[in-house]
């Protein structure tokens, strides 16, 4: 009746399952219920170990759902079966006592897995078990032991059937809204690509151009500057040359499917792979950020990882994300050479060092807090605060240094 092929996958499954659980739940309770109900006349032993055995069916079923909803699918039989267990409780309780209520469960199961057809099929079988229960005991005919009663499994038929329908009209939903939420990510992400070479790569070459054409006119008139000049192009070169990379690398690799903790997992393991030096992360998976948020964390988290590479000579880095609070923290500590931080980072710029600076600018786009805290022979740790909560007020600070 239902395809068995992943039946719990997705949003649909995640809340059949749980449905599923949830009925299980109802008739252990309503199992329990009818054994404390049961009129004197009839509690037989029978009758006690018949209900005993509906309760414990129903516990075994609600803790291995994962097994039997896929069965249940793929077995409609299955079902027929436990309309028979419902039978025979029926059969020894009677059916105007608290058994009946047992019984009314299973049509919404046939409802929920099957729906319509389903329902058609098991809930006509449970009515004539009704009746053929009804016929082995002392019962008053009326309107609502004849009629009444036998129609509460179509009821609960149309239960499982509306819920199995709201269910896979919220899956589309989510769906469409998925869908919706990635191309809008995307269109941000090109956006902020575009943005990026404008802001960062093209301004980098254009600076590295005016250092160029000023170049012959110190090597005639000073020697000593025309060499230094040399050495801040030959480091702005190969910050774009980063850049670049980095570019490329964004372009082919579709981060804005991935959680914010895969993508520093798959940072820090492509970085560690390059350079041989041993890295562990820590990464809540939980954890996400906006897009322009997670793109200047991820930048910062790439630009700590090349400061040690090209300067901390470090045999360990500690990568950590986590929230605290109304905050997002990016760690990065390594147990390097370290150094001594500057009060003012334009001294770093001086000697041609753009990572911090870079670093705080990302920050600073992102309503961020960044922390660089290091001392000659003690290491490096670099921690990005980044607030939480939509609209939240953006610090007055971007960088504290100790």
């Amino acid at each position: 009746m239902s395809s068995a092929r992943d039946p719990l996958s997705g949003l649909s499954g995640a809340r059949l399952g749980g449905t599923f659980r949830l009925l299980m739940q109802v008739r252990v309770l309503a199992s329990a219920v009818a054994l404390l109900l049961v009129p004197e006349e009839r509690r037989t032993p029978a009758a006690l170990i018949m209900l005993a055995c509906v309760g414990v069916l129903s516990a075994l079923a609600l803790f291995g759902w994962r097994e039997i909803v896929p069965r249940l699918l793929e077995y409609p039989i299955l079902l027929a079966l436990d309309s028979l267990v419902a039978y025979a409780a029926l059969e020894v309780g009677g059916v105007l006592g608290p058994f009946f209520l047992v019984t009314v469960i299973t049509s919404t199961l046939a409802g929920l897995l099957y729906q319509w057809r389903g329902t058609l099929l098991i809930c006509p079988l449970q009515v004539l078990l009704y009746y053929t229960a009804a016929a082995d005991s002392e019962w008053i005919t009326s309107f609502q032991t004849a009629v009444g009663m036998p129609l509460f499994y179509f009821v609960g038929g149309f239960v499982g059937t509306a819920l199995r329908r709201l269910f896979e009209e919220f899956t589309v939903a989510d769906e469409a809204r998925h869908r919706a939420e990635v191309a809008a990510a995307a269109a941000e992400e090109r956006t902020r690509l575009a943005r990026e070479m404008h802001d960062s790569l093209a301004k980098t070459l254009r600076g590295i151009s005016m250092a160029a054409m000023a170049l012959p006119t110190w090597v005639t008139n000073s020697p000593d500057r025309a060499c230094e000049e040399a050495r801040r192009i030959v480091a702005a070169a190969e910050i774009a040359a980063r850049e670049v990379r980095e570019l490329i690398a964004e372009l082919r690799t579709d981060i804005v499917r991935l959680s914010l903790a895969d993508v520093l997992t798959q940072t820090v393991s492509a970085w560690a792979d390059a350079t041989g030096t041993t890295a562990e992360v820590d990464a809540d998976p939980e954890i996400d950020l906006p897009v322009r948020d997670r793109h200047e964390v991820v930048s910062i988290l790439r630009e700590a990882l090349e400061n040690v590479k090209r300067h901390a000579d470090a045999s360990t880095v500690r990568v950590r994300l986590a929230q605290e609070g109304e905050s997002v923290i990016l760690t990065v500590a390594d147990d390097g050479r370290g150094f001594t931080m500057p009060e003012d980072v334009d001294v770093l710029a001086q000697a041609g060092h753009y990572g911090v600076i870079g670093m705080q600018e990302r920050a600073l786009h992102a309503g961020a807090v960044l922390s660089v805290k290091s001392q000659p022979g003690e290491g490096t740790t670099v921690t990005v605060t980044v607030p939480a909560s939509t609209g939240a007020e953006v610090p007055t600070s971007y960088l504290e240094m100790a």
